[in-house]
């Protein structure tokens, strides 16, 4: 099973023209993910909270068998912009990898650490680590952003920088162990025509992300919500059809 694959969610620079206003913080939260693929199953778990300096702490890791992960990545959340600050993957058990990334804003750089070298990128505004994209795209889609004008992306990853697009599929009704759950569909294009990467994010929940596809060499990894809770409050959904 590649661990890999669920890592493209990954919050984002939104592209419109709507004049939007921003809430100046991103509430706590714990979701719960049940994954499987070749017949091996696993839980993964994302977080956000908040440091004692005040910047925002996102976690989002996984195990199975002997081999797991854990990514981290701290950011400042200003007038409706993310700004990373550092972000680290590291492997555990057999996945013994480690890749980093420094933002140094006044520097204009990006210090960016993979197979144990460091090389420095470009920075600009609007650039996201892998993880902390989707807390980009949440803060916009909780401010009022459209969904349907799609969204372009930005960010560094294993000693470069790459560009998507994240396209609007539709709002959908998505059933999950927690009941039904009203939600924004998208689909990641335009890095990988071999790729397909999905989204659906919780519409009456802070946009919270409830599950994700990714298909790759003909194999599907789904992650699916069986636990969540939001600024301290286990979520509650319709219940799902008998």
């Amino acid at each position: 099973m590649k661990l890999n694959g669920l890592r493209f969610l990954a919050p984002l620079w939104l592209c419109f023209t709507a004049t939007i206003g921003y809430a100046n913080d991103l509430k706590p939260y714990e979701v719960h993910y049940k994954t499987k693929a070749k017949g091996l199953s696993m839980t993964l778990v994302r977080s956000l909270s908040e440091t004692s300096q005040g910047d925002y702490l996102l976690s989002n890791s996984g195990r199975i068998l002997l081999a797991g992960f854990i990514e981290t990545s701290v950011f400042a959340a200003n007038d409706g912009t993310l700004e990373p600050k550092h972000y680290v993957y590291k492997g555990t058990g057999l996945i013994n990898q480690r890749r980093e990334l420094i933002f140094e804003t006044e520097a204009h750089v990006i210090k960016s650490l993979d197979d144990k070298k460091w090389k420095e990128l470009p920075y600009s505004p609007a650039t996201y680590d892998r993880v902390s994209q989707l807390e980009q795209l949440r803060i916009q889609l909780i401010a009022g952003a459209d969904p349907s004008l799609g969204f372009q992306v930005q960010l560094a990853d294993r000693g470069k920088l790459k560009q998507y697009q994240l396209d609007f599929i539709g709002t959908e009704p998505l059933e999950t162990p927690l009941g039904i759950i009203e939600t924004v569909h998208f689909r990641r294009s335009g890095d990988d025509p071999d790729r397909q990467s999905d989204i659906w994010l919780a519409s009456k929940w802070d946009y919270l992300l409830v599950k994700t596809t990714h298909m790759e060499d003909d194999t599907l990894i789904e992650a699916l919500v069986d636990f969540a809770s939001l600024d301290g409050q286990p979520l509650e959904f319709t219940p799902a059809a008998e």
